[in-house]
């Protein structure tokens, strides 16, 4: 499966229709998240239950029913994962805190340079790249003053292969990636660049009197220089992940905890600048496409090992060269990391396959 996420352009009219089933959308979670908590129900107890909602309610009864069905869904997802560990329990959604609404199965069609939505209408789009598959389900976003459609679509298997590289990726501040072929890529420091007209954009809010309509303006702008801060990072971790699966077959990172590691408050904002969690989602499902794979590995010693002979080099943060004095080797500290990463990845992808060699090689004598 494949994403493309495209701009849509709705009319006035079609605006106001989008906005009130986001509203819709939002007041059916949280009354089925109330339901939830006060009486225990679970998902197939709601999808009943919206069945008899629908029948009062002319909200309800405006809004496509596979969207409905979906916000049933979509909670019922959020417990799953608050169950699993993954995320904090659902919460309430305040107003202009739910951003978007899913047809799963059915509702919509592209037709060129329109997408045609249920109970929404025929809805301008810019298809700036040719959409390879039928499309499976269509998701419409909210971007602050932005309309966008996310399109899963069932690629055709074989469309684009990865090369036959391996490459080990060391991520850091100074340097945002170090790969094991010797390339570093500075940080880019996204937030550092606007963080002038940010501040200034943060003061100016400070001063506007809540609830008028200055102080709605000035969110507006902040949010606006907080989400070309966000697209920066998007559009440097999608050109940098496309590049290394395209050429790299196999592709070793390390397994950062950045949750833990943004505990460090000195380290915490550059460490949250810089897109490391975004670059390995984004490689993962990139190399899974094209037929490569991503190994992700345990980081201790990395930094401190020489890549040569093994030997272990202590260094400190500000030392940002591997001297070695065991085999003489000197190279930039994370080029080294990186090669190390490369080879705990390699090893464990053997380690992984050896049981698989082994049982092959024991049906093969047995059949002899």
């Amino acid at each position: 499966m494949l994403t493309y996420k495209f701009r849509i352009y709705p009319t006035a009219a079609q605006a106001r229709t989008i906005e009130e089933t986001l509203e819709t959308c939002r007041r059916l979670y949280n009354a089925m998240l109330a339901d939830r908590i006060e009486k225990r129900t679970g998902f197939y107890d709601q999808k009943k239950m919206l069945v008899e909602l629908k029948r009062d309610n002319n909200h309800l009864k405006s809004v496509h029913s596979q969207v409905l069905q979906d916000v049933v869904l979509r909670l019922d997802k959020a417990y799953q994962r608050f169950f699993a560990g993954l995320s904090r329990y659902p919460k309430f959604r305040r107003s202009g805190r739910y951003n978007s609404f899913t047809y799963p199965q059915s509702g919509f069609r592209l037709e060129g340079d329109r997408i045609s939505l249920g109970t929404i209408g025929k809805v301008r789009v810019t298809v700036h790249r040719q959409v390879a598959g039928a499309i499976k389900r269509v998701t419409v976003i909210r971007d602050i003053d932005q309309w966008f459609v996310a399109l899963l679509v069932e690629e055709p298997p074989g469309l684009v292969r990865s090369g036959d590289g391996k490459v080990g990726v060391d991520v850091g501040i100074s340097n945002v990636v170090a790969i094991s072929d010797g390339t570093l890529i500075d940080n880019p420091r996204f937030s550092n660049r606007s963080a002038e007209r940010i501040k200034s954009l943060q003061r100016r809010l400070s001063y506007k009197k809540n609830g008028s309509s200055n102080r709605e303006k000035a969110k507006l702008s902040l949010a606006k220089a907080w989400r070309n801060v966000r697209r920066q990072r998007d559009d440097f971790a999608h050109k940098l992940s496309d590049k290394l699966t395209k050429e790299n077959k196999v592709i070793v990172f390390e397994d950062l905890k950045v949750p833990n590691m943004v505990k460090n408050h000195s380290l915490a904002s550059a460490i949250m600048d810089a897109p490391w969690g975004q670059l390995r989602r984004l490689t993962a499902y990139k190399a899974e496409r094209r037929g490569g794979r991503v190994i992700l590995v345990n980081p201790s010693g990395t930094s401190q090992k020489c890549s040569e002979c093994g030997e272990m080099v202590p260094k400190s943060l500000s030392e940002r060269v591997h001297d070695c004095p065991g085999c003489g080797v000197v190279m930039d500290r994370d080029v080294n990391a990186a090669r190390n990463i490369l080879k705990a990845g390699l090893e464990q992808a053997r380690v992984e396959a050896e049981p698989l060699l082994v049982q092959r090689r024991r049906i093969s004598k047995f059949g002899r």
